[in-house]
C-alpha cells in the first residue's frame, strides 16, 4: 500500500506542473489570438444584422469567429484591408462570403475564417490588418 501511495505521489508531482505549464501556453496562445483577431464569438445586438471586428492575420494563420444562425438565412462580409485577405464560411465548401451572400444549409453555429491565399502566406509574414463586418439577415 506504502508503494502505491509513493508511486501516486510521484505521478502527481510529475503530471501536474506538465498541467499547469501546458494549461498556461494554451491560456496565453488564446489571450494572443483574441489581441491579433478580437473577440471570436459574433452576437448582434437586439435590432442590428451587422457586427464589426478588427484583426490582423499572418502567413498561414486565420482569425475565425463564430455565431448561431438559423437555416434560410444570409450571410455576407465585407472586408477592408490587405487585397490579401479574404472572408469564407468555413465548411465543406468554404465559399468566400465577401462577392456574394451565403444562404444557410442548416441551422447552428456557423463559422467565419478570414484567411489569405498560400502563395501570399508564404511570401510573408507581416502582419495584414483588416476591419470586417458581417451581416446576416
Amino acid at each position: 500500500m506504502k508503494s502505491i501511495m509513493k508511486t501516486t505521489k510521484a505521478l502527481s508531482l510529475a503530471i501536474v506542473p506538465a498541467l499547469l505549464f501546458g494549461g498556461m501556453a494554451v491560456n496565453a496562445n488564446a489571450a494572443q489570438d483574441v489581441n491579433r483577431c478580437g473577440q471570436s464569438e459574433l452576437k448582434m445586438n437586439k435590432g442590428s444584422y451587422d457586427v464589426n471586428r478588427v484583426g490582423a492575420v499572418i502567413g498561414y494563420d486565420y482569425c475565425e469567429y463564430k455565431f448561431y444562425a438559423k437555416k434560410g438565412q444570409k450571410v455576407s462580409a465585407k472586408l477592408v484591408g490587405s487585397q490579401d485577405l479574404y472572408p469564407v464560411l468555413y465548411g465543406s465548401n468554404s465559399p468566400d462570403i465577401s462577392e456574394n451572400p451565403v444562404t444557410l444549409s442548416k441551422t447552428g453555429t456557423q463559422t467565419i475564417r478570414v484567411l489569405q491565399p498560400r502563395n501570399q502566406a508564404r511570401a510573408s509574414n507581416t502582419p495584414k490588418p483588416y476591419y470586417l463586418t458581417v451581416t446576416i439577415k
